[in-house]
C-alpha cells in the first residue's frame, strides 16, 4: 500500500486529523502545565528570596557578617547564595565573591548569569542596606531549570509518539477499506469490460461500502436482465429470419434463372437479391457481435504475430484499393506477438480498411501502422477523407449508426460495432481521433483498465 493511496482513503485522513487534534491538545496541555508549574516555581523561589532579605536587613550591621556565614554553614546542599559587599563593591563575605556584572541593586530577583562563585542557573536580588552595604541574596535553581527540561522532554516524547501511534492507527484502520475498494475497482473493470454477470463484493458488516455493493449489485442485476432480454430479442429475430430470408434468396434467385424473363422483370429481381443480400450481411453482422460479447470466441486465444496480420490485410486490400484510385501504405516498424484470436483481428483490422477504402475519395491515401510505444503494439488505420465529426464519433460505433452524408453508402453501420466487440473482448483500446484531413483509427493491443464506455476512447 503507498501513502497516496491510503491518503485518498477518508478513515485515514480522518484518523491522522483526529490524531493531529490530539497532538495539539496535549502539547497545549503539557505546555500549559509547563509554564503553570516554572511561573509557580519561580513565584516561590522569589518570595523566599525577598523573606532573606528582609530578614537580614533587621540585623545589626557588625553581627550581619557572622550570620551571613552561619547561614552557608547550615545549608548542606549548598542552593543557598550570600554575598556582602561594601559600598564601593568590596567583597566582605559570602560565597559570592564578586558582585554579578550587571544586576540591578533593585530589591527584586533576577535572572544571573555563572561568575564568581554563582552557578549557571540562579536566582539573586541584590539591595543596599540603611549603612550603605550592598547584600546579595540568591539561590541555585539547577532543580528548576531540571524540572523545565523534564516537562519539555514529556512534552516532545509524546507528542512524537502520538503523532507515530496516529499514523500507525490510520494505516491500520484503513488497510481492509482500501483493499476493498480495490476489489471494487476490479468488479467494475470487469463489468465495464462487458462481464455482467460479476457483482461487487460485499463483507457482511452492513457499512457504507456494503450498502453501497448492495445498490448497485441491486441494479446490475436489473441491467443484466433488460440486456439479457433485449440481446435475446435481438439475437433471436436474426437467427429467426435467416432461414426464411435465405430460402427467398434461393427463390428469387431460381426466378432470376428464367430465360424467359422480360428484361425490367430481370433488374427488378437483380434490385431484389441485393437487398435480399444486404438483409442477411446485416443480420450475419448482428450475430457475429453477439456471439464477440458473449466471449464464445476466447478459446481461439494464442499467442499471435501482429505483423503478420498486417502483411495479410495488405494482401487482400490493396488490389481492391488501387481499383479504387486510392493508395495504400504499410509501415510495420515493429514485430512481436501478442495474446489474441487472429482471425478476430484480421477481421477488426479488414473492417477498419474496408471503411477507410469505402469513404475516402478517388486520389487518396491510406496507411496501414503497425508501431512499438512503451506499453506495446499500436495499430493505426489513417485516411484522407471526410473523417467524423467530433459530435458523431461516439454514435459511430453504435450498432446501425450512420451519419445523414453516409446514407447513400453501401452498408449497415455495424462495421465499427464488430471492431468495437473485438476490442471489448481482447481488453485493448479503439481510438478515433481527427487526422487532419481525415480520421485516424487507432488499436492499442495492450489490456489496461478502461475507464471510458466500451474501450472506445473518443479525441
Amino acid at each position: 500500500m503507498r501513502i497516496p493511496d491510503l491518503w485518498r482513503t477518508t478513515r485515514f485522513r480522518l484518523t491522522v486529523l483526529h490524531g493531529a487534534l490530539f497532538a495539539v491538545a496535549l502539547a497545549v496541555l503539557l505546555g500549559l502545565i509547563y509554564w503553570q508549574t516554572a511561573g509557580y516555581l519561580s513565584r516561590q523561589v522569589d518570595q523566599i528570596l525577598r523573606v532573606e532579605a528582609s530578614a537580614f536587613q533587621g540585623i545589626d550591621a557588625e553581627a550581619l557578617p557572622g550570620r551571613i556565614r552561619q547561614e552557608i554553614n547550615g545549608d548542606p546542599r549548598h542552593v543557598d547564595l550570600y554575598g556582602l559587599f561594601s559600598s564601593d563593591g568590596v567583597w566582605i563575605t559570602g560565597n559570592v565573591e564578586s558582585l554579578p556584572r550587571g544586576m540591578p541593586i533593585d530589591g527584586q530577583p533576577h535572572e544571573l548569569q555563572a561568575q564568581g562563585g554563582i552557578p549557571p542557573d540562579a536566582r539573586a536580588l541584590g539591595e543596599r542596606l540603611p549603612w550603605g552595604e550592598i547584600l546579595i541574596v540568591g539561590r541555585d535553581v539547577t532543580q528548576l531549570a531540571e524540572v523545565r527540561w523534564i516537562i519539555l522532554r514529556a512534552l516532545l516524547w509524546s507528542g512524537a509518539l502520538v503523532t507515530v501511534i496516529g499514523l500507525a492507527g490510520a494505516t491500520v484502520l484503513s488497510v481492509p477499506p482500501l483493499r476493498r475498494i480495490r476489489a471494487v475497482q476490479d468488479a467494475s473493470t470487469a463489468i465495464m469490460r462487458g462481464n455482467l454477470a460479476v457483482r461487487l463484493p460485499n463483507a457482511g458488516r452492513r457499512d457504507e461500502l456494503d450498502m453501497l455493493a448492495a445498490i448497485v449489485n441491486t441494479m446490475m442485476d436489473e441491467i443484466q436482465g433488460l440486456m439479457a432480454d433485449a440481446k435475446s430479442v435481438g439475437d433471436s429475430i436474426a437467427h429467426d429470419l435467416r432461414t426464411p430470408l435465405t430460402r427467398l434468396r434461393l427463390l428469387l434467385h431460381r426466378v432470376q434463372q428464367e430465360s424467359h424473363l422480360p428484361a425490367h422483370h430481370r433488374a427488378a429481381l437483380d434490385d431484389a437479391l441485393s437487398e435480399a443480400d444486404a438483409l442477411l450481411s446485416r443480420f450475419h453482422a448482428l450475430m457475429r457481435i453477439s456471439e464477440i460479447d458473449n466471449q464464445r470466441r476466447r478459446a481461439g486465444f494464442a499467442n499471435v504475430d501482429l505483423r503478420a496480420i498486417v502483411e495479410q490485410a495488405k494482401t487482400l486490400y490493396e488490389p481492391l484499393a488501387e481499383d479504387r484510385g486510392l493508395t495504400l501504405d504499410t509501415i510495420a516498424e515493429a514485430r512481436g506477438e501478442i495474446s489474441a484470436d487472429a482471425e478476430l483481428l484480421f477481421e477488426a483490422l479488414s473492417n477498419l480498411i474496408d471503411n477507410a477504402i469505402k469513404f475516402t475519395p478517388a486520389g487518396g491515401h491510406i496507411v496501414l501502422r503497425l508501431s512499438r510505444t512503451v506499453d506495446g503494439l499500436l495499430l493505426e488505420v489513417i485516411d484522407d477523407g471526410p473523417g467524423i465529426e467530433s459530435a458523431e464519433r461516439g454514435l459511430a460505433v453504435q450498432r446501425f449508426y450512420r451519419s445523414q452524408r453516409d446514407q447513400r453508402s453501401p452498408g449497415a453501420g455495424l462495421g465499427l460495432s464488430i471492431v468495437a466487440a473485438i476490442t471489448r473482448l481482447h481488453a485493448f483500446t479503439l481510438t478515433l481521433e481527427d487526422a487532419g484531413p481525415g480520421l485516424r483509427v487507432a488499436l492499442q493491443c495492450w489490456p489496461k483498465v478502461l475507464n471510458y464506455q466500451g474501450g472506445v476512447r473518443l479525441v
